[in-house]
C-alpha cells in the first residue's frame, strides 16, 4: 500500500517531464525543451547519424555486394508474400528445387554479363527449371539487376503490370529466389532471379513436355542488395536501408511539425524565434537527406520494362 502513493508521485513527475519537452506553458517559459536550441541541437545530431549510417551502408553494399546477396532471398520472397496477402491472396513457399534454378540462372547472368530472360546462347528460363528437374504446371520468372534496397526492387516489380502479374497470379504456390555478383555494362553489381511456380502432381521432371512461352525475349527491370540479417525484422530493416532512412527521417520532421503547430496553437502570441527557427531547421534538414537520397537511388533504376516470362503446361 505504501508503494501506491510513490508511484503515483513518479508517473505525475514523468508526464510533467514530458509535458516540458513537447508543450509550451509557463512552467517552460513556453519553450518546449524539444524546440530549444539543446532539443534542436540533439535532434539535428539524430538526423546526420541517421544519414551517416546509411550513406556508409550503401557504400558498404556497393563494395560488398557478395556478403549483402547473402540473405537477400529471404528477404525478396517476405516482401512478396506481403504483397500477395495485401491482395487476398495465400503465400508463397519457398522451395529448395526452385531457389537452387534460380541461383543458377543468376549465376549464368552474372558469368557472362547479360540481363535477359533468354541468355545469348538461348536458353529460356525454363532451361534451368529442367537443369534441376523441376516438374509443373505454371511457372514464371522476375529479373532484376542494379538496386541497393530489397524493398525497392519489390515495388519496382509491383509498379510494372507484368511483373506484378507473376507476384500476384493465383495459381502459383511456391518461389525461390537467386542472386549472384557479376559485372553488367561495365559496372560490379548484382542480378536477382525470381522464379515461381505450381508443382505439377503425378510427375517427376518436365522431360519433353511441349510448353507456350510468353515474352520471353524481354529484359526486365533492375536488381537489389540486402543485408546480412539475425532475424526477420532485422533483415526488412537491414535489407531496405533507403526505405528505413526515410521512415526515420520523415517521422523527425513529422514529430517536429507538429511540435511547431502545437507551440504556435496554445500560446500565439508568445512565439519565440528561436522555437519556429529550430523546428523548422529540424524539418529542413530531414525533408533534403530524404529528397537527396530518393533522387540518388532513381539513378540506379533500370528504366526499360518489358514483359516477365511465365509459361503455362499444356
Amino acid at each position: 500500500m505504501l508503494a501506491r502513493p510513490y508511484d503515483l508521485l513518479m508517473k505525475k513527475r514523468r508526464a510533467r517531464r514530458l509535458k516540458d519537452f513537447v508543450l509550451p506553458h509557463s512552467g517552460n517559459g513556453y519553450k518546449p525543451l524539444l524546440l530549444t536550441a539543446g532539443g534542436v541541437a540533439l535532434a539535428l545530431s539524430v538526423v546526420v547519424l541517421v544519414q551517416g549510417a546509411y550513406v556508409l551502408g550503401s557504400r558498404f553494399a556497393q563494395s560488398n555486394p557478395g556478403f549483402l546477396a547473402s540473405v537477400l532471398p529471404s528477404v525478396v520472397t517476405s516482401l512478396t508474400n506481403d504483397d500477395r496477402l495485401a491482395q487476398g491472396l495465400g503465400e508463397l513457399q519457398s522451395d529448395e528445387l526452385l531457389t537452387r534454378a534460380a541461383q543458377l540462372k543468376a549465376e549464368h547472368m552474372a558469368e557472362n554479363g547479360y540481363f535477359s530472360h533468354v541468355s545469348p546462347d538461348g536458353k529460356t528460363p525454363w532451361y534451368w527449371l529442367d537443369q534441376v528437374g523441376y516438374s509443373y504446371s505454371y511457372a514464371g520468372e522476375n529479373l532484376a539487376v542494379d538496386f541497393n534496397d530489397s524493398k525497392e526492387v519489390q515495388e519496382a516489380w509491383m509498379a510494372s503490370p507484368t511483373h506484378r502479374a507473376n507476384i500476384v497470379k493465383r495459381e502459383y504456390t511456391r518461389i525461390g529466389v537467386g542472386v549472384a555478383k557479376g559485372m553488367f555494362e561495365g559496372n560490379e553489381t548484382t542480378f536477382v532471379v525470381q522464379f515461381f511456380a505450381a508443382p505439377k502432381k503425378g510427375a517427376e521432371v518436365l522431360g519433353g513436355t511441349k510448353v507456350a512461352v510468353v515474352g520471353t525475349n524481354a529484359q526486365v527491370l533492375g536488381a537489389s542488395t540486402g543485408p546480412a540479417t539475425v532475424g526477420e525484422m532485422f533483415a526488412r530493416v537491414a535489407a531496405s536501408p533507403m526505405s528505413t532512412t526515410a521512415y526515420v527521417l520523415a517521422g523527425l520532421a513529422g514529430l517536429f511539425t507538429i511540435l511547431l503547430l502545437i507551440a504556435i496553437g496554445v500560446h500565439a502570441r508568445i512565439q519565440f524565434i528561436e522555437v519556429i527557427v529550430g523546428g523548422l531547421l529540424v524539418v529542413a534538414a530531414a525533408l533534403i537527406f530524404i529528397v537527396w537520397n530518393a533522387s540518388e537511388g532513381a539513378s540506379t533504376v533500370e528504366t526499360n520494362d518489358a514483359p516477365s516470362a511465365s509459361i503455362e503446361v499444356k
